[in-house]
């Protein structure tokens, strides 16, 4: 199952917070702040600071937040990875939390089912794994220890010490003696003694030995001080959080919008709304939906079978339309029994189904309030109430359901892209809040569910959900143009607004609620336009910094000198009587890596070279280059007086070493290759098409008053008033030459970027002019505008103006400003 993009930003800001803890920890007091901040910088304004929980000081702790559908599993799997290289282990310990026991099952399935993307990714993170239930680990074999990484999966109550199966985790164990007898000789005692409340044998002690990464599923569950001591007296070295919804306090390191996952193909959106005032329409309707998707379904190359969620009413009061009157409804009207699934209470027919099999025959699920813990049918397509929405917490579950798109990928027939909801209501507009409300408890930003609702048969009002009432006061001056409603916070444009009068409305609004308001005049992309730029191409695919280096590079001749100092942990010694005097006597250094799980007798410095070569990528570069390369680097150390022993003692300080080196000389060679570039310009360079067209919704969005009227889509990133970039955007939007233009985003995965020695370089604007040329506009302020990086960008940039016949600019302070009049009108 191939990651999709915003999971691989997810995993390189992990990678990079890791790192620079590294680098910092031995230098800044404030280590792990300073490295949150300065990679959750890149994907929010102004993040908060890092938040450490008591007893758990010093330790990574971040938290990824993934919207539902945006497949959290498969990047906790691929996490495990980042976090490894960090703890420097070869084979952890990995606990895997749940928040209940139903997730907790059908997770610990997956993952130990080697066929299960989930398993193939664990292996691809971990190596040799072996993943567990709580009362395997509780008898673990001693040879496991160590020769494979273990995945523990639980829930987060099992390891309560309030709990009977908690008790065990910490009581002593005779199943586990052979374990520690095992690290008797190689783990100090210290360690080995464990705190009070923890059985020596214990499974508690092994794991806060162990140093084990902890992942916490369905995080936000999970922020109570109970739950920090549980986490804490596990001494991890790593915890990832993630989470469709996290808590204030979460260190949110990285967060997906639903947009992106809409972009990836992994979610169904819009979701289109019917509301009717008949229960039985509803059925019918939702009915005639299916019927029509599985049509069009029939005409696709993959399998599949729309299916529809039916919410029926709780038995009480009145006379609900219970999960009976449904089922008895469809019955009638020709459904088959077999396509027909009830999960409600204790009846659970989805037990043993495999919904997505072309053998199953069911088309029709009906419950009540909550579907089966960790159920997951992306077939569902249609979800039917009965009952009118008025929670959304009532209806946030089974929505989840309908969002995620089968195969995670978008369809052909674009009707099997959207989800659709049909409801019962005497207030549409109530009804269509819920479910935007609902929404938003599924992980949505508020302005991203606002867009995603697509309401049916709305005429020419415009109405807006607003988060502070305005002053009727300052409405006033509108007259019968607009209409608010206290009672659901909906404002409501009955005609279209002169410019004056909507000058007035937009100061009557709170500015967290101006970006809402519609457009004056319908944006390009609105209108349905394409804006397409061309992007550099290396035979056909966007020119990548690796295609620098595509005709190989090579290690030969290049500088093998390591920086190398072992770290020892400390030294064990003895003090004794020698002749009726104190002998104090030095035995030997405990070495800080290398001697927690095995000896190092043995190894050879074939056998240290080999495992070093294993354990730093390098897929460009053949074994042949690498391994030379290492031998140089080790015979220079053992001829600086280095025993072998030192080295393999060492030997993951000196894979980081030869990892840094491997990467310094590689970018080297990117800087050489990419001069090559420039200076002779091979006939495999081209252009291939960009194309931005719907829908954009940026993590962060302008939100400031100046009303600009030229941007190609209806909301603008990363831009705030009075900014030296906002200064530039201005100006563009004022210009008559510029048709229209684009604040462009790196995380956006459309995105216009130039690849340069330091990775893709992308951009701050894209500007249309009205003879069809296309400017590119980077600005930098005083403290970067003459840095060999920012040289590097503009020659790339100028490269692309050469070959596609367009126009790049780099605008060096304000005082540059100039500049853009002249490149556009030349």
């Amino acid at each position: 199952m191939e990651l999709k993009s915003y999971q691989k930003e997810a995993l390189r800001a992990l990678e990079d917070f890791l790192h620079r803890v590294g680098a910092y920890e031995k230098d800044l007091p404030n280590f792990l702040d300073q490295a949150f901040r300065e990679v959750a910088a890149r994907y929010m304004e102004n993040p908060p600071p890092y938040l450490e929980p008591k007893g758990l000081e010093g330790i990574p702790y971040v938290c990824f937040r993934i919207p539902t559908g945006g497949g959290k599993t498969l990047l906790a799997a691929h996490a495990l990875a980042p976090a490894r290289r960090f703890l420097g282990q070869d084979a952890p310990m990995v606990v895997w939390l749940t928040p209940t026991e139903a997730i907790r099952t059908q997770t610990l399935k997956a993952l130990k089912d080697t066929r299960h993307p989930y398993r193939q990714a664990l292996e691809q993170a971990l190596g040799q794994v072996r993943v567990m239930d709580l009362q395997e680990a509780l008898a673990l074999p001693p040879g496991d220890v160590g020769a494979v990484a273990l995945v523990m999966v639980a829930t987060l109550q099992a390891f309560r010490v309030e709990e009977t199966e908690g008790r065990k985790v910490y009581e002593e164990n005779g199943h586990l003696m052979g374990v520690f007898d095992l690290l008797a000789g190689s783990v100090p005692e210290d360690k080995l003694a464990p705190p009070e409340g923890i059985g020596r044998y214990s499974l508690a002690n092994l794991l806060r030995i162990m140093r084990p990464i902890v992942v916490v599923d369905e995080a936000h569950n999970a922020r109570t001080p109970l739950s920090f001591d549980t986490l804490a007296r596990l001494e991890p070295g790593v915890i990832l959080e993630f989470t469709a919804t996290p808590r204030e306090d979460s260190n949110v390191l990285f967060a997906a919008t639903a947009h992106e996952l809409h972009r990836e193909g992994t979610i169904k959106l819009p979701i289109e709304l019917v509301v009717l005032k008949d229960q039985e329409a509803v059925l019918q309707a939702a009915m005639a939906k299916q019927k029509e998707l599985e049509a069009l379904a029939q005409r696709g190359r993959e399998y599949l079978r729309p299916i529809v969620l039916i919410q029926a009413e709780p038995r009480r009061g009145g006379d609900p339309y219970t999960w009976e009157k449904v089922r008895a409804f469809l019955l009638e009207r020709g459904v088959r029994e077999e396509e027909v699934v009830v999960s409600v209470g204790e009846r659970d027919d989805l037990t043993g189904q495999d919904l997505l099999s072309p053998s199953s025959p069911v088309r029709y699920v009906i419950t009540v309030d909550k579907l089966k813990e960790g159920w997951d049918c992306p077939f569902a397509y249609v979800l039917a109430s009965v009952r009118p929405l008025k929670s959304p917490t009532a209806i946030e579950q089974v929505l989840g359901r309908v969002l995620r798109m089968p195969g995670a990928r978008p369809k052909e027939q674009e009707a099997l892209n959207k989800a659709y909801a049909f409801t019962v209501s005497e207030n549409f507009w109530e009804a269509a809040e819920t479910l935007r409300e609902a929404l938003v408890l599924e992980g949505f930003e508020r302005y991203e569910a606002e867009r995603a609702v697509r309401t049916v048969g709305l005429g020419l009002e415009e109405r807006i959900h607003l988060e502070a009432s305005p002053s009727p006061l300052a409405l006033a001056p509108l007259g019968p143009k607009v209409e608010y409603d206290p009672k659901v916070r909906v404002l409501v444009i009955k005609e279209p607004l002169n410019p004056s009068e909507r000058a007035v409305l937009r100061q009557a609004l709170a500015e967290k609620d101006r970006q809402k308001l519609p457009h004056t005049v319908r944006t390009p992309s609105e209108e349905g336009r394409v804006l397409e730029v061309p992007l550099l191409a290396w035979h056909g695919e966007p020119l990548e910094v690796e295609h620098f280096l595509e005709e190989g590079w090579s290690l030969a001749g290049r500088d093998a000198h390591l920086d190398f100092v072992p770290q020892p942990l400390g030294e064990r010694g003895e003090i004794g009587l020698d002749g009726g005097r104190v002998r104090i006597a030095r035995l030997e250094r405990l070495d800080q890596a290398g001697r927690l799980f095995g000896s190092h007798v043995g190894w050879t410095l074939d056998s240290l070279a080999l495992w070093l070569d294993r354990h730093i990528p390098h897929p460009d570069l053949p074994q042949e280059e690498t391994l030379p390369f290492i031998y140089r680097a080790l015979g220079e150390l053992l001829g600086r007086g280095f025993t072998l022993e030192d080295l393999v003692a060492e030997k993951r300080q000196l894979r980081n070493l030869l990892e840094a080196k491997i990467r310094g000389h590689r970018e080297a060679a990117q800087k050489e290759a990419f001069q090559r570039l420039l200076k002779d310009t091979p006939p495999n360079l081209g252009t291939i098409t960009l194309r931005l067209e719907g829908d954009y919704f940026p993590p962060n969005p302008y939100r400031g008053a100046y009303d600009f009227q030229k941007h190609f889509f209806p909301v603008i990133a990363d831009l705030q008033d009075g900014t030296e970039e906002f200064q530039c955007a201005r100006l563009l939007d004022g210009l008559e030459e510029v048709e229209f233009w684009v604040r462009n985003y790196p995380t956006w995965r459309h995105a216009f970027r130039l690849p340069y020695p330091g990775g893709n370089f992308f951009p701050d604007f894209l500007a249309r002019l009205r003879d069809g040329t296309l400017l590119v506009l980077e600005y930098k302020g005083k403290h970067l505008a003459h840095t060999p990086e920012t040289y590097e960008k503009e020659a790339v940039g100028q490269l692309w103006a050469q070959k596609t016949g367009n126009l790049f600019l780099m605008v060096r302070t304000l005082d540059g400003l100039n500049a853009i009049y002249q490149a556009v009108r030349r």
